[in-house]
């Protein structure tokens, strides 16, 4: 047995697989048997039918109502070739909808013990990713790696990277990302070799063709949360401090009148933009936001004043960052937030941000707040010196792995940025010590701009800082957090901030 094959104990168990402890990765085993001999044999009879490779006469064994086949021809296989799903992967409505007309028609099944799990299961290995539906399964899988037809692993939100003991079908592998180009009206073969896209539901794609990818071809999903992560989410999972979401808060809305730029930055999968989406929804609503991403993964809710923009990579349909970021400065927006800097778009959000346009946001990958300034200096940013100074805050994202926690993304750093002549000067605002994010004990100049700004007295705005803190702890220790219940009671609280504190204080 090689090393990294090497299994020590089992350190949990799901309804598909098993995890166990590894020398240098953990690993997944999908079991054979989730169902009952009689709902596995009922699964492959009702994939058969909607993948066309059994007709309704083989039934019998069943002993099924008399209405039910008439009513899965008409409310599953008529939807599915309505929208041509055996060819393209289903939207997350069209997939929905599905589901729940396959439950109402098992419901009064018997033997079928849990009705969401095994519509479920149907589904995804019909018209969903089929060998591969494990992944969309399991809720805690955040990203799919395929690096060959025997390689597969997973990223588990506390397990990190476990290998799948999964031997994909050749045949079967191909039809999936065939399908998932043909979802994105793509083309994806030896011509075209490069798949970059996001499937219906969200989630984000990359697949390379075997002429570059010696091996074979490779696979990586990054799975969308149908669940947005929220303020309240981050700190009970000790991703920031209360105190320090407070400051954040404060800092995005600048009271209304002056917001700060903030740069998010990390490593990969460190948690950057969830972060970004978190505190652009700090935004009031009556602010008309613009996003511009290469691949959507932003989420700001159901805020009506806001507008996506998403680059086009087609040949002959070339439509750049930076092209999408010089359209929204004439889109009238008061905030622009930007999925990932990368390159030329850099130096036209701090143009934007040096002609006026507060509370510009955005994410670029760098491990400290040091690291971010020197980037930007050099290529393929090239931002003039006198223009960093225009960055107010960075807050710096760190993925972290221990045995007894798991996976756990924590931000590590808040510094503000300040110019003194040519120089630009960075203070820890917090930091991250022993795994607690602590405030530094030295004043914030931020604080004293903003109080400056509104006209406000130092201490004045700290009281609002610390009546912003007391809306965040109650929001935790009550436990709301639909993201939707979260905003509300932000925006409220900007509309009537008397009113949400005296609720606050009624029900303590």
């Amino acid at each position: 047995m090689r090393f990294n094959d090497i299994r020590l104990e089992k350190i949990s168990e799901s309804n598909f697989g098993s995890f166990y402890k590894g020398l240098t990765h953990n690993f997944y085993d999908l079991k054979e048997n989730k169902f009952s001999d009689k709902e596995n044999k009922f699964t492959i009879f009702l994939n058969d039918l909607i993948l066309r490779q059994s007709s309704f006469s083989n039934s019998s064994e069943f002993n099924l109502p008399k209405n039910f086949l008439i009513e899965f021809r008409e409310n599953i296989i008529s939807i599915i070739d309505l929208n041509g799903l055996l060819e393209k992967i289903p939207s997350n409505a069209i997939f929905i909808s599905l589901l729940e007309n396959l439950i109402h028609l098992i419901k009064n099944f018997d033997f079928i013990e849990d009705k969401l799990l095994f519509a479920e299961n149907v589904l995804h290995n019909s018209i969903g990713l089929k060998q591969l539906s494990f992944f969309s399964l399991e809720k805690d899988f955040e990203e799919l790696m395929i690096n060959n037809f025997d390689e597969v692993f997973v990223f588990h939100k506390k397990f990190g990277v476990c290998k799948i003991n999964l031997i994909l079908n050749q045949k079967s592998f191909s039809n999936i990302i065939q399908r998932i180009a043909n979802s994105v009206g793509r083309d994806f073969d030896k011509y075209n070799p490069l798949l970059d896209a996001h499937l219906p539901d969200g989630s984000r794609v990359n697949a390379t063709f075997n002429t570059i990818s010696p091996k074979g071809i490779s696979l990586t999903i990054r799975k969308f949360s149908f669940t947005p992560i929220t303020i309240v989410d981050m700190i009970k999972n000790n991703t920031l401090s209360v105190e320090s979401a407070a400051f954040l808060w404060l800092m995005v809305d600048g009271m209304g009148l002056y917001p700060k730029n903030i740069l998010v930055v990390g490593g990969t999968a460190s948690g950057k933009t969830s972060l970004l989406s978190v505190l652009s929804n700090f935004a009031r609503l009556s602010e008309r936001i613009i996003s511009i991403e290469d691949t959507l993964e932003l989420n700001f809710l159901n805020r009506e004043n806001w507008v996506a923009l998403e680059a086009k990579h087609v040949k002959g349909e070339e439509i750049s960052m930076d092209d999408l970021l010089k359209n929204a400065l004439r889109m009238r927006p008061d905030r622009i937030v930007v999925g990932e800097v990368r390159g030329g778009e850099a130096l036209t959000l701090f143009t934007a941000m040096d002609n006026g346009h507060a509370g510009s946001m955005g994410t670029i990958h760098a491990n400290s707040a040091r690291e971010t300034i020197d980037k930007l200096s050099q290529k393929p940013f090239l931002i003039p010196k006198s223009h960093l100074g225009l960055i107010d805050l960075i807050v710096v994202m760190k993925k972290t792995y221990s045995v007894s926690g798991g996976v756990k993304r924590v931000v590590s750093q808040i510094a503000e940025v300040s110019k003194m002549d040519a120089t630009i000067l960075l203070a820890n605002v917090f930091e991250l010590k022993d795994f607690v994010l602590e405030k530094v004990n030295l004043p914030s100049h931020l604080i004293e701009e903003l109080a400056g700004q509104c006209s406000m007295e130092k201490n004045e705005l700290k009281k609002e800082l610390e009546t912003r803190q007391i809306v965040l702890t109650w929001l935790v220790e009550n436990d709301i957090i639909k993201a939707q219940e979260v905003l509300e009671v932000i925006q409220s609280y900007y509309f009537d901030p008397k009113k949400v504190l005296a609720t606050i204080l009624e029900q303590n």
